[in-house]
């Protein structure tokens, strides 16, 4: 039987029939399993055909993961149901349905780089300063709202505070605009085109909801407005819609995921089944016990309690380093003796941190030590610019009114084309209303340059019409390697003749390669540019390799490793700085390290450093206030020598619900008749609440650095020359 290995808790929900159901599944709990098995029983038990089912999740991996157990459950010559990410299953149905709402089938998706490219045309052509409002700034603004179903039209500009926001919103409809001159959508906008699919065209709506029977919707914590919303409009039908999520792991917020989706479920889908799975299998006692009572002083969450039949196993381990260069000599050392006494891999011990900015001086004590390493949120191999420029020459080929893609290539490698002309054509496309190609292809019928540009832009012209005939009617591979070759790529690498260019020539061969595979499996060339622009950060996670992997706390859910490191445990980088005039935003970090603890099996430990040198300041941080809610039974000090292991509470940061507590070493505690001691609130009068994040110098000469709310941030002040109210 397939449900013979489970716990009553998960054959519940993999037996559960008809109906709305929320399984709040617990780290280690064994979600995918139920999701999986629950998928198995639905078509092998009760007769569901697999086309009927769909199950939905966020990354490559996890949907890879998923559709790989569920192929070994049902057999390999078995249907199998829609298994994708959100992105991917919006892509595919846009595909086939967006000329309804009149906008062509074939076009272009922009990642991060594409869109940072138009929102700068965007703003030039406001004369928008970008140096006042910095274009990542606008499109983080833009994607929010995208992230909470606001097309420009929903947006209010006067119920928006002024700044980056709300020229975000004034940039908004340009950039739309831009998108749509383009043929192309950025990665939220196939999210929002999805939803605005299934609202407004009553066939396509009809059709998918009369297809999908039964829908699973993983990591629905992480969900934000639009996609809850994609969901609900899936399952109007039916209404057999099963999410699966855990509260205490919703932590991006920062990029629009609403932990309120799960109370919000429940009201939408009246008579909704709620089962929890709160046996671990991946941790021991004592870790889920830290991780457990870090994350349960949070009040926005629903009550449980993980237990597992697993040892006690060893105590939590505390370091209190020098600085950051001993915390890192201490977590090698560790990392070699595991590996060299325990027989535990490198790959299966992980270094988790808060920022990215950390991992540096990880990263030069691993080289000294001669243990490789992988930093995982690096460059992507898609992302690398001479991958980027060749697909761009495909993406082009295919979609001639990509004007991004085309600006990218149009004179690389050079060929002529210089800037001067191409602001002159760019200046007679927005006054006629042109994307970019058709003012390429007018230069000479409108006489827009002289005699040498305007040959050298119909040769480029000339040379794009060949890559798309042989995109359209030959071998994609084949297209693929003349594009390398004609555009003058490979000349320009074999001219350069360097380490750095025969690396650029490898990666070009290794595109080949992917190609190769893909035409393979009987992709289209359509469907290999949309893979690629799909790909996420952890989808090259090769477990299999000796190579300790380095992450932030952000990228590691939904792994799991023997031992794992926890670095900079410290109030202003653990809890992050932003968080701590902000209730919200803190609670979110409480789950940020429940999270990172919970992807520990047999060993944890955490590290901070009495004095860090970060984003060129040297600062002294007391330890993590959430350190203190570990219970002493279970943790034990391995700090060096000679320094002083023990520890006193004292006042931190508020919550809503009343005081938090810091913990601090005996030599850092701080009297209290000192003003504005490190964790206190106080009012400033022009950049409002802030908390003291550090403090030097004496009564006549303190400077005090404060962070402050968005968009403030953190601040140098002189508590000599403004008045500080404390709070």
């Amino acid at each position: 039987m397939l449900t013979d290995s489970l716990n009553p808790q998960q054959l519940q929900s993999v037996l559960h029939s008809d109906g709305p159901l929320i399984v709040v599944a617990g780290a280690g709990s064994g979600k995918t399993r139920v999701i999986t098995t629950r998928i198995a029983h639905l078509i092998k038990e009760k007769g569901i055909a697999p086309e009927r089912i769909l199950a939905i999740t966020f990354t490559n991996k996890a949907a890879g993961e998923m559709k790989e157990r569920v192929r070994k459950i049902l057999g390999p010559n078995a249907s199998s149901p829609w298994i994708s990410t959100f992105h991917s299953f919006c892509l595919r149905i846009l595909r086939r349905h967006i000329s309804a709402l009149g906008y062509p089938g074939d076009f272009a998706i922009y990642d991060t780089q594409d869109q940072l490219s138009l929102i700068k045309q965007c703003m030039k052509k406001m004369s928008m300063d970008v140096e006042t409002y910095p274009p990542k700034s606008i499109l983080n603004h833009i994607s929010g709202f995208k992230n909470d179903y606001l097309f420009p039209r929903d947006v209010d500009p006067e119920s928006l505070p002024h700044g980056n926001q709300l020229k975000a919103a004034q940039v908004y409809p340009v950039y739309q605009e831009g998108l749509k001159k383009n043929s192309a959508l950025d990665f939220d906008d196939l999210l929002i085109w999805a939803v605005k699919l299934l609202s407004e065209v009553k066939e396509v709506s009809e059709l998918y909801n009369d297809r999908f029977q039964y829908i699973l919707a993983d990591e629905f914590q992480d969900t934000n407005k639009t996609q809850y919303q994609l969901l609900k409009l899936l399952s109007q039908v039916h209404r057999n819609v099963c999410v699966v999520g855990d509260d205490d792991q919703s932590i991006y917020r920062w990029r629009g995921a609403n932990v309120e989706n799960l109370a919000h479920f429940e009201k939408d889908f009246p008579g909704t089944t709620v089962i929890k799975l709160e046996e671990n299998y991946r941790s021991t006692q004592n870790i889920l016990k830290a991780a457990g009572e870090v994350v349960k002083e949070n009040n926005n969450r629903k009550p449980k309690t993980l237990w597992t039949t697993n040892e006690d196993g060893d105590p939590i381990v505390y370091y209190r380093a020098q600085d950051e260069g001993d915390e890192a000599r201490n977590v090698c050392e560790r990392i070699l003796k595991l590996n060299l006494q325990k027989g535990i891999s490198f790959n299966d011990m992980a270094v988790l941190y808060r920022t990215n900015a950390q991992s540096r001086v990880m990263e030069d004590a691993l080289r000294r030590k001669n243990i490789q390493y992988q930093v995982f949120g690096g460059l992507r191999f898609y992302a690398r610019k001479e991958i980027k420029d060749i697909l761009a020459y495909l993406r082009v080929a295919l979609n001639p009114e990509d004007s991004v893609s085309l600006k990218r290539i149009v004179n690389y490698p050079v060929r002529g084309i210089g800037k001067t002309s191409l602001d002159k054509i760019e200046a007679f496309c927005d006054q006629s209303d042109l994307p970019l190609i058709q003012g390429l292809r007018q230069v000479e019928e409108k006489r827009l340059l002289p005699t040498g540009p305007a040959k050298k832009i119909a040769a480029f012209i000339d040379m794009m019409t060949v890559f798309r005939d042989k995109c359209q009617t030959g071998s994609p591979v084949d297209a693929l390697r003349e594009i390398i070759d004609r555009s003058g790529y490979t000349a320009m690498l074999q001219k350069d003749n360097t380490i750095e260019s025969r690396s650029r020539q490898e990666n070009l061969q290794e595109l080949v390669s992917a190609l190769e595979q893909s035409v393979e499996q009987e992709n289209t060339l359509q469907e290999f540019l949309d893979s690629t622009a799909l790909v996420s950060d952890l989808d090259s996670l090769e477990d299999s390799r000796g190579i300790l992997p380095l992450m932030t706390l952000h990228s590691c859910k939904g792994l799991e490793f023997c031992a794992v490191f926890v670095i900079g445990m410290e109030d202003g980088l653990l809890p992050h700085g932003s968080s701590m005039s902000d209730p919200a935003e803190y609670e979110e970090e409480r789950r940020l390290c429940y999270v990172g603890f919970t992807r520990a099996k047999k060993m944890l430990f955490v590290s901070n450093a009495r004095r860090r040198t970060i984003y060129g300041n040297t600062s002294s941080y007391p330890p993590s206030q959430f350190l203190l809610s570990i219970p002493p039974d279970i943790m034990v000090n391995e700090s060096a020598v000679g320094q002083d292991r023990g520890f006193t509470a004292q006042p931190g940061p508020s919550q809503s619900s009343g005081p938090s507590y810091a913990i601090r070493s005996r030599s850092e505690k701080v009297s209290s008749d000192q003003p504005y001691s490190i964790g206190s609130k106080l009012l400033h009068p022009k950049f409002g609440n802030g908390v003291v994040l550090n403090r030097t110098g004496n009564e006549d000469d303190l400077k005090l650095e404060i962070f402050f709310k968005r968009p403030h941030g953190k601040k140098k002040i002189a508590a000599k020359h403004v008045k500080l109210i404390p709070l």
